[in-house]
């Protein structure tokens, strides 16, 4: 009898011992869920907000592109008329004010914070070749900027002859430089369009 006494006493505490152990278990997995999901909410709260900074970085590219090739065809445009006119006239010409660089710092964060990987795979490889492009085509302006500051600007305190050559035509290099300008304004179009299209797939991802 005290023999069976003693068996049931020992299940009783292996059976307290195990239900003890199995509250351990559930309170352990249930701090790692809760911590899991924090992570989770503060993950998606540095993706939106990092991604609210690359949409306003779009946007304000959509307006600037515009405004900027719409200058520069505009000095292309005075150049020709006074052409045609049989005129001479300092060549078309206009300098991005600030940076000849365009801001990129949202994505450039969101790349290096690795938030960027949050974004859908398509999605996120185009916008990686939009910045590249962005970039790209302001390395060309900077050269261009350059040739601006260095030949185009001092020759424009002589006057309007400065450009002519002996025959009266337009120097080679700036015709040169006037078609590279078109050249540019239009990229920065191009440009502006696939701000707008990036902007709009990325504003739709976050509903």
């Amino acid at each position: 009898m005290a023999h069976h006494s003693q068996n049931a006493t020992w299940r009783e505490r292996l059976a307290w011992l195990a239900s003890e152990l199995f509250i351990i278990f559930l309170a352990v997995s249930a701090a790692f869920v809760v911590e899991n999901y924090r992570d989770h909410r503060t993950q998606l709260a540095e993706f939106h907000d990092a991604m609210s900074g690359v949409i306003a970085e779009l946007r304000n590219t959509e307006a600037k592109t515009r405004t900027y090739s719409d200058a520069i065809f505009a000095e292309l445009a005075r150049w020709e008329e006074a052409d045609r006119d049989g005129r001479r006239a300092v060549p078309g010409h206009y300098r991005i004010p600030g940076a000849t660089h365009p801001p990129t710092a949202a994505w450039n964060s969101a790349v290096s914070s690795g938030v960027a990987r949050m974004i859908e795979p398509k999605l996120r490889t185009d916008l990686g070749y939009y910045y590249s492009e962005f970039l790209g085509i302001h390395d060309n302006y900077d050269r261009y900027n350059q040739f601006t500051e260095r030949e185009v600007l001092p020759r424009i305190l002589l006057g309007p002859d400065a450009f002519y050559g002996a025959d009266r035509k337009l120097l080679p290099q700036f015709r040169v430089y006037m078609d590279l300008q078109k050249e540019f304004a239009t990229d920065l179009r191009q440009i502006g369009t696939s701000a707008h299209e990036l902007r709009t797939r990325l504003e739709a991802s976050q509903r």
